[in-house]
């Protein structure tokens, strides 16, 4: 329903709220503009962070059919798909993103989650690889950090799921060499040692 002078009930009146410390742009909107795609996605972000996907869904929805070359609009949105566990519509968005801006990386992670959730193992080994190769470019840095460590451990689930132990292993080994107290990449690698044999 569009009121006169083009604005549009809002879906609710989520009040401000502090995520990760920071308090969102969005405090409260009685009415959102039918063509406010910025004012959509504020209100997106803040249902998101309050967990009510389905609100963010309908927001982001319209704020993607408002502006369609919006790569974090839709990066966002796969997210609540992903958290809904409907993992399709997920790899759709972050499909979306990545044609959108071949720069961003972090799609590329959460593909593979989402990869992992319909249990598509070459989906997940793709993405997550191109993943660590995008970021190991975007800084030489990176690749030593915990963060690379578990992108590898993650890695690692899939190639036990085909049985590919010495594989696994070797991505065992590398999570190791950056930090040889990760109990995760410890255990793992015990089990697939014992696999191989």
């Amino acid at each position: 329903m569009v009121f006169p002078g083009g604005t549009s009930p809002s879906i609710g009146r989520p009040e401000a709220h502090r995520g990760n410390g920071r308090l969102h742009s969005y405090t409260r909107f009685d009415y959102i503009s039918s063509n406010d795609a910025k004012g959509y996605n504020s209100r997106g972000a803040s249902y998101q962070e309050l967990k009510r996907y389905r609100e963010t869904l309908i927001d982001y929805e319209k704020a993607i059919k408002l502006n369609p070359g919006n790569a974090d609009v839709h990066e966002q949105r796969g997210h609540c798909y992903r958290l809904l566990d409907q993992h399709q519509e997920a790899i759709k968005g972050y499909v979306k993103v990545i044609k959108l801006d071949s720069s961003k990386e972090w799609p590329h992670h959460y593909n593979g989650m989402a990869y992992r959730g319909l249990r598509r193992y070459h989906g997940t080994l793709q993405t997550s690889e191109t993943y660590i190769e995008l970021r190991r470019i975007e800084s030489a840095n990176w690749i030593g950090t915990e963060q690379v460590a578990y992108a590898y451990t993650y890695i690692v689930l899939a190639y036990i799921e085909f049985s590919q132990y010495q594989k696994a292993i070797e991505r065992f080994d590398k999570a190791l060499a950056i930090n040889q107290n990760y109990t995760d990449a410890n255990s793992g690698k015990e089990k697939a040692t014992e696999n191989l044999k």
